[in-house]
């Protein structure tokens, strides 16, 4: 009779062991609570979904006499851009409006140094270098915003839009043409 005992508690704690390793199985396991400190800000547990917002579109004069695109006064909202970046981006379209092209160029510089990754700053970047007619160097901002947008399709619009006003600008007219049907894509 106390082997019989000894036999159930076993059988009783692999049952229990059995039982809670499933537990977990179907759960997906136990992930702790993780704090983000990096903003400083309260983010949501899932993002928002159905929420769209579009910037607002202006004509900008181009610095060089050359044809104007429509280029948003503020940065796209929600992206995860850093409160800073998105501040420093607000004062570079400002300076740029008001004809501050160096002051500009350092707030952007700034940005990218903060943000490395983030689309927008390659644009505003390429788009800079364009108003000022330097073409082989905004062209290479712009591709570089390619390889950051991946999976932003509006993004990816806006840059190879820009990459096909560049190249018109510069007078690669077939590759600007090409360009074009690259940003139809998205």
């Amino acid at each position: 009779m106390v082997q019989i005992v000894k036999v159930n508690k076993i059988s009783l704690l692999s049952l229990v062991f059995v039982g809670l390793s499933g537990c977990v199985a179907s759960t997906g396991g136990y992930t702790p609570p993780v704090e983000d400190r990096s903003s400083g800000m309260v983010q949501p547990a899932e993002p928002v979904k159905g929420v769209v917002v579009a910037p607002r579109v202006t004509r900008e004069k181009p610095l060089n006499g050359a044809t104007s695109i429509p280029t948003p006064t503020s940065p796209v909202v929600g992206q995860a851009s850093n409160p800073a970046v998105l501040a420093l981006l607000e004062n570079a379209s400002r300076q740029k409006r008001n004809g501050q092209v160096q002051a500009a160029q350092s707030s952007l510089s700034r940005a990218q140094r903060i943000a490395p990754r983030d689309p927008e700053v390659y644009y505003q970047l390429a788009d800079l270098n364009r108003l000022q007619g330097s073409w082989g160097p905004a062209e290479q901002l712009a591709l570089k915003g390619t390889n950051m947008a991946i999976g932003d399709s509006i993004m990816l619009r806006r840059l190879w839009l820009l990459i096909a006003d560049i190249r018109e600008q510069s007078g690669q007219h077939s590759a600007a043409r090409k360009a074009r049907q690259q940003a139809m894509m998205y």
